[in-house]
């Protein structure tokens, strides 16, 4: 029966989907033991308002995740995407932890009887729900019943040892619900106070539909130079009084670290030739080269067409050397090894031309004339057979390709300038062609290859990684230089080690470190300990890093005298904006009250006055873009009459509405209700976050994962 077949198949994951949407999505409908553990700090991987959160608990949602994140992307999440997974893991506990306290404190509970309303009622929960739809679309309520009458029958113990095996996931499920249906009652009292007002919709109503058009003249500020003002040391003094905020400073740390770059072995680089070797001999030996790709290639591959210029040279050189059904390599590259099978050969839909030029350029030459003497005698050289490759790395200013002989490798029609292509695809491989003028300058031409072939290759590819015990003697060299260097010190036992000494200064709310990108777990380590101590290796970027607290400061106000001169640009940059609404009132003050703003081009002929057009006023203005200052002019004024100087963004506006167009009512009636809606979403959303943002801020959490963790 397909609706039992589709139960069978995805209940087993409804369970875990409901886990995953508390834990990950955040608590409301809005917007691993095998994974590098250090060492044990008891069971407590950390504590949220002081309940404890054991290494079993944090394990478990890391596994499940981990799995996951496997299932999507079909392989092994590397270490970068371990340390994200690690921090969704315990964000997730600590939303959970921090909501479920909210809840107990609320005293919120859902009842028995809640939810069989809810499961047996006329609307189900839809994730169960929709199991019991037909392909016709209709939900089978009679399959439904029988299904919560007796669980067993639709869902059994895939290792056949439970006979309760859907009792017991039903039970489970139950459990889910009970904690959705708490956290909607908790989002109830949450939100209850929120609302979005009338004059909050009709805003939004006119900023997405009222226009405009506008004619203005600006002052603009850049127009002003520095010999135009005088910012004086009470002019200074007064721009830091009065952006007082922006020179406070939170504490900072700051840190001296050297990094233990991964790099693959000798002998992780022997292991990968010797198994692409095995994986030769034996496509050599008769073995099905697809069966090899799915046990050596470290990426899934069953055949695809190629045409020139579309791999790597050397093994593009290789395999159109190749028969159809010849095996090529292994082939050595930046990245490990390749063995290369070409399965089948066609017609490509065009011609392919490889060719090396010489490119003399015309352009700040004072005589044009020697420029294409000199590239007739290179040709005649070429043609005499001397060494084209030799000639190019001597005279072609094409530097990118003078290096390697002036080979511009494979290409097709279109790939080219038309002057420069018409003579390469006119000549045979062998000839040397031109000079030839593009706009570039004069080039001389060798074709070294023809072809209308492209091949359907499948691949094993072997890359050269860094192996587990390569990394774990990285590791052990980490940690023994943190031993010696807090027995000496930190920037003579990098100099003995041979390892640079690089430094950060990172911001006690900041999980940023400079020079080695986010490390929230760092940045806490540096703050906990004090200065003068050397951390244990942490692992970033595929790297283990040794970290010192070299200098630490509290958190304060940055002095006057220490930032007084960083002040100026923007103090000149106010009186510039103080002296442009002085130019303005002047210029307003020649207009009589019946003149019209074009007017003052007359009267002031320095003055330009530009016209908007049409626009959205909430869109804001063609010219001018999205100023506040302007737009709330234009919406207010009255059509007809030129505004009083207007301070903007970029200077001073003066200001005359020409054309607005009326609230339209019927228009805001009929779209009011979305509107709101819309609204009302955004608002509990935006509520919700802050609201979960401060219960974070206020709680007392204790982070330990660094003690399991590298």
């Amino acid at each position: 029966m397909p609706i039992m077949t589709r139960m069978r198949e995805s209940m087993p994951v409804i369970l875990f989907g409901l886990l995953i949407a508390f834990l990950i999505t955040i608590v409301f409908e809005w917007g691993m033991d095998y994974l590098g553990i250090r060492g044990g700090h008891g069971d407590v991987i950390g504590k949220i308002n002081g309940k404890k959160v054991t290494y079993r608990e944090f394990n478990d949602l890391l596994k499940s995740l981990t799995d996951n994140a496997k299932a999507q992307s079909g392989k092994e999440p590397d270490e970068e995407l371990l340390k994200t997974i690690r921090d969704q893991a315990w964000q997730a506990l600590v939303t959970q932890n921090i909501v479920e306290e909210q809840i107990k404190r609320l005293g919120l509970k859902v009842t028995d009887q809640e939810l069989i309303d809810w499961v047996r009622g006329a609307n189900p929960p839809e994730d169960l729900r929709r199991n019991f739809v037909d392909s016709t679309g209709q939900f089978r309520r009679d399959v439904y019943e029988q299904f919560l009458s007796d669980p067993n029958q639709f869902l059994r113990d895939p290792n056949g040892r439970d006979p309760a095996y859907g009792t017991k996931w039903l039970a489970d499920y139950e459990k889910g619900l009970r904690q959705r249906r708490l956290n909607e009652k908790l989002q109830s009292l949450v939100l209850a106070s929120v609302r979005v007002g009338e004059g909050e919709i009709r805003r939004r109503f006119l900023d997405q539909t009222q226009k405009a058009s506008a004619s203005f003249a600006l002052f603009d500020a850049s127009a002003v130079t520095d010999q135009d003002v005088q910012v004086s040391d009470a002019d200074l003094r007064a721009y830091y009084d009065e952006n007082i905020e922006q020179f406070k400073t939170e504490a900072s740390r700051k840190l001296k670290f050297v990094v233990f770059q991964e790099k693959a072995s000798a002998a992780d680089s022997s292991m990968k030739r010797k198994d692409i070797d095995d994986a030769a001999a034996q496509a050599r030996g008769g073995t099905d080269f697809l069966q090899l790709v799915t046990m050596y290639s470290d990426r899934p591959d069953s055949g695809a067409w190629f045409r020139h210029g579309e791999l790597m040279p050397n093994v593009e050189a290789a395999v159109f050397s190749a028969k159809a059904g010849e095996l090529v390599g292994p082939i050595a590259d930046a990245d490990g090894y390749r063995l290369v099978k070409v399965l089948e050969e066609r017609p490509s839909s065009g011609e392919y031309i490889r060719a090396s030029h010489i490119l003399l350029p015309v352009q700040g030459q004072p005589d044009t004339s020697a420029v294409k003497r000199k590239a007739e005698e290179i040709a005649r050289e070429a043609r005499r057979g001397a060494d084209f490759a030799a000639l190019a790395r001597e005279n072609s200013s094409d530097q990118g390709n003078a290096s390697r002989g002036g080979d511009l490798g494979w290409f097709t029609h279109g790939r080219m300038v038309a002057q420069f292509e018409k003579a390469a695809f006119a000549a045979k491989v062998g000839d040397v062609a031109g000079p030839v003028r593009t706009p570039f300058g004069w080039h001389i031409i060798k074709v070294t290859g023809r072809d209308k072939r492209e091949l359907k290759l499948v691949t094993i590819t072997s890359r050269i990684e860094p192996s587990s015990q390569t990394k774990n003697d990285l590791l052990d060299r980490a940690r023994d230089f943190a031993y010696n260097a807090r027995s000496s010190e930190f920037a003579k036992e990098a100099q003995q080690t041979g390892l640079e000494v690089r430094e950060a200064q990172v911001q006690e709310k900041s999980t940023m470190v400079p020079g080695l990108g986010v490390n929230e777990t760092i940045v806490k380590w540096a703050f906990a300990d004090k200065v003068g101590s050397i951390s244990e290796p942490y692992t970033q970027g595929g790297s283990d890093v040794v970290v010192a607290v070299a200098e630490a400061k509290d958190a304060g106000v940055r002095p006057f005298d220490e930032v007084k001169e960083s002040l100026r640009p923007a103090a000149m940059r106010k009186k510039k904006l103080e002296k442009t609404m002085q130019q303005a009132a002047d210029a307003r003050s020649r207009l009589s009250p019946s003149d019209s703003l074009p007017r003052l081009e007359q009267v002031e002929p320095s003055v330009k006055v530009q016209h908007t057009g049409e626009f959205v006023i909430g869109a804001g203005a063609p010219g001018v873009g999205r100023d506040p200052a302007f737009q709330g002019v234009v919406e207010k004024i009255d059509p007809g009459k030129i505004s009083t100087p207007v301070q903007g963004q970029r200077g001073a506006y003066l200001i005359e509405v020409s054309t607005r167009t009326p609230f339209d009512s019927s228009a805001y009636v009929s779209e009011r209700g979305l509107l709101q809606s819309r609204m009302v979403q955004e608002k509990k959303t935006r509520f919700l976050n802050e609201w979960l943002a401060k219960l974070r801020e206020s709680a007392d959490i204790e982070d330990h994962r660094d003690l399991f963790f590298r």
